[in-house]
Formats: structure tokens, sequence, C-alpha cells
């Protein structure tokens, strides 16, 4: 009996040397050998981190880059920390183009401006096209690509990557080698790992296999204790259900999550240990790297095609099981799996303000089809990592109205933007409707305390043995 037909009715919904040092911070990084992650975290960085004060979170939304564009644009005016650059920048699906520029450039009046005219007039008619429903979901029945070419993106990365002539480049990787940039300010971009999440029966596209389960807490990824023991019994068959994964010594095959990390951030998650961390750390040091992790945000199921990853050794190696122990390849899928990726960042600098520019829920049904195909129910993760938010710029109905039409024009869309953000910032009001307490609503132990006195870090406390429970939802 195949391992897809053990569990078809019998389904429940519900080394050490790979560590990394930095000889200056934010010069050039280089891979070297260290036995401690608190060699990473020098001084200087925390002297950094103990000023910085908000998470600004780019929430993707498809095509809709001039909403957040205007949220950016009221944002930049009301807020100090932003035009301090006492900011770290979070980016995810197309969200992770403007995460990457400022990541690249910092926050200055000129660079807000020249970002916002960007966003606002960038040529998106492939993917509007693309993503129109009907047709797309005609051809994912017929069992047809949606997907459409990494260089409909040009514009895009040469605007993150500070290309100023792109028309004339006839590939990404031309438009890499025409730019200087490179991660200068703290920065976390996410993708979903493809090979770790799959989970597609191979006899039906929209059927899924049922071999693995996902623990939301830490994104912890693992073959079901029948099918790791039946594959156990027989490797040679293992081998040609997964030819990208390995069978290690234990159920646990990996994280669903990779942040794209500048050394900065990389330095700053490394605490946290690896069974509590939300996701594997990649670390960007590069233009080319840079590029990659937009690529991999974006490429979302039935958006673009997946990106493989060309330097695996520039992720954080886990003591406890390395990537390579149970990966042979890894590529990426899209950073649509994490709407809000704040918990890590907040457990590790409980003093910050968490500020996101929208996201928009999944229909039902796309929502079962990404389950289908790549395990995770992307509705339940939104629940727990739409806790940490402390305002969420999300689309009025006014709006969605106009997504499902697509009938805006670039400045229109970024005006609905910039209205619906100075709308909630005056009310001070802007929370998800549905969250979960995720497990790990605490700080860090190796945290770092803001620099200036902040009075609702954490919640009052219920028992004095109970550790602090970080305080989320409090406004700006």
């Amino acid at each position: 009996m195949k391992p897809f037909d053990m569990i078809r009715f019998n389904y429940n919904w519900k080394p050490y040397f790979f560590l990394f040092l930095f000889p200056f911070f934010l010069q050039s990084f280089t891979l070297l050998v260290a036995q401690d992650h608190d060699d990473l975290l020098n001084s200087e960085l925390r002297a950094q981190f103990s000023q910085t004060e908000l998470l600004l979170v780019f929430q993707g939304k498809g095509s809709c880059l001039p909403y957040d564009a205007g949220v950016l644009d009221e944002a930049y005016r009301r807020i100090d920390s932003l035009r301090k650059n006492r900011v770290i920048v979070a980016g995810n699906s197309s969200g992770s183009i403007p995460a990457a520029f400022f990541c690249c450039y910092g926050f200055t009046d000129g660079n807000v401006q020249h970002a916002i005219e960007r966003l606002k007039l960038g040529d998106r008619n492939a993917v509007r096209n693309m993503e129109d429903v009907s047709n797309k979901f005609s051809k994912v029945a017929q069992g047809r690509s949606t997907e459409i070419s990494h260089l409909e993106l040009r514009e895009y990365i040469a605007f993150a990557l500070g290309v100023g002539h792109w028309e004339n480049a006839t590939s990404i990787e031309e438009i890499v080698r025409r730019s200087d940039a490179k991660p200068r300010f703290p920065c976390l971009i996410v993708a979903a790992n493809r090979e770790v999440l799959d989970n597609k029966h191979p006899e039906g596209q929209l059927t899924p296999a049922h071999l693995k389960e996902l623990a939301p807490t830490n994104m912890d990824v693992s073959w079901r204790q029948e099918i790791f023991d039946y594959y156990t019994q027989y490797p040679e068959r293992f081998a040609i259900d997964h030819p990208h994964l390995k069978l290690g010594p234990t159920r646990r095959i990996g994280k669903a999550v990779t942040f794209f990390v500048d050394p900065s951030m990389y330095a700053l998650l490394s605490q946290i240990p690896e069974n509590e961390r939300t996701a594997d750390l990649r670390l960007m040091t590069t233009a080319e790297d840079v590029a990659t992790a937009i690529l991999a945000s974006v490429s979302e199921p039935s958006y673009f095609p997946a990106v493989v990853e060309n330097y695996p050794e520039k992720i954080l190696q886990n003591p406890r099981q390395s990537v390579t122990e149970t990966i042979r390849q890894r590529s990426y899928i899209g950073g649509y799996i994490i709407s809000m990726p704040a918990q890590d960042v907040r457990r590790m600098l409980p003093g910050i303000r968490v500020l996101g520019t929208g996201w928009r829920h999944n229909p039902l049904v796309a929502r079962l089809l990404l389950k289908s195909w790549l395990l995770a129910d992307c509705e339940e993760i939104a629940f727990l990592s739409e806790y940490w938010s402390d305002l969420e710029v999300n689309p009025d109905y006014e709006f969605e109205s106009h997504i499902e039409v697509r009938d805006l024009t670039g400045s229109e869309e970024f005006e609905f933007g910039r209205r619906r953000a100075k709308e909630l910032l005056d009310k001070n009001q802007g929370f998800p409707a549905f969250v979960n307490r995720p497990k790990y609503d605490y700080p860090a132990e190796k945290a770092i305390m803001p620099q200036r006195e902040v009075h609702d870090m954490f919640l009052p406390p219920i028992e004095a043995a109970s550790p602090n429970k970080l305080r989320t939802m409090r406004g700006f």
C-alpha cells in the first residue's frame, strides 16, 4: 500500500559550525565559523536596536502597491520613528518590493517621495491581467499554468535596487549587475518553503496528500507518524515520492517559512531558539540577495514560478538539525503564508510598535486550494500573526469592491490608501477582526529592552511567577 493510500480515510484537519560572525556592522559581511549566537549581536547592534521604535510591515495585496504608497505617504507625515529611521521594515508578497527599497536606502524625505511615485505609477498591467479570477480558476481546473515570467517585475526590481535605466534590460540578472545596492537598514522579507510544504497528491492537482502536519506555534513541519514509519521501512519509496527531500532521523522536515534578513536582523533573530522561532533566517548582503528575496516573496502559487535557492549556505544552521539533513533542494513560493511577520521581532524588541499597510483575507475557495497544495491554512496562521498588530490599515469595503474589478488607476488607488490610513490613525484604531493568542507571547530570553520608557509593553501580570505577556493592539 502506498503512503498516500494509508491515510486517505484517516485525516485530521486540525554542524554546529555553520553560524556566522560580523567583522563590522553593515560593511562587507563574510561568512565565518562561530559557535555562539551572541557573537553576532555585538554592543553596537544592541545599542541600535534599543532605540528602534517601529516595525512597518508592507503587507501584500496582489497588485495593490499604490494603496501601500498612500499608506506610506500618510504614515511618514505623522510617525516620527519613520523620519528618524528608528524602524524595521518587513514585507510579504508584493510588499517585499518597498521593503527591499527601504532596506537598501532608508527613510528620507526624498526616498519616500521617490518610492511613492514609483509604486503609484509603475506598470502593473501584466500582474493585474493574470489576477483575473475566472480566467485563473479555469486554467487551474484544466491543469494549465497561470504563472507569468519574473521578467514582468523588472521595473519593480530596478526600483528596489536603485537602477534608473531598466527598460532595455533583458533579464533580472542584468538589472542586478547594474545595481550597487546592498542591505543597509534592518529588514525582513517572508517566503514560504516549497519542498517542506508541498502537499499535492501525485494523482490529482487539487487533491491533498495528507502526509505532513504543521505546528502553527513555530511553523515546524513534520511527517505524520505512520508516514514516517512507512518511509523508514521503505526508503526506496521515499526517494521516488520526494526527490527533493531526505528522510531525517526524526519526523521533523523543517520550517515552513524563511525570513530573508539583512545582517543586523540576522544577528537579532538568531538569538531566539530555533524551536521557538517562526522561520529559517536567510542572510542578504548583496543586490542579488535582495532581488532573490523579492522574487521568492512574490512567487506565490498561480502568480510566478517558484524560486530555487542558489546559496543554501546563507541559511542560518540549526545545531540540532541542519537544513541539508532533510532537504536536497530549497525553493520559495511566496510570502502569503505570514501576513504580519512580527512575532519574533516583538519578542526580541518588546518596546516597538507594529504598523501594517493592510491585508486581504483569502476567499474560502482560494484558502482551501492553498491548503490542498501547500499544507498551511493561511487563515489560521493569519489569526496568530495578526495578533501582533498595533494598527493595520486594512482596505475598507469600497476599496475591496474596486479590487475585484481592478478599475482604479494608480493615483486613485493611492488616494484610497492615504485616506484609509488617515481615518484609522485619526481614530487611533485599526485592529484585526479575528486573532488567536500565540504560544510564545512573552519576550525572548535575550530580548533587548528599549532605552526610552514604554508604559504599555506588557499586560498586567496575572501571577507573579508567570512571564510578562506582551501587550498588542495598542494603537499609536
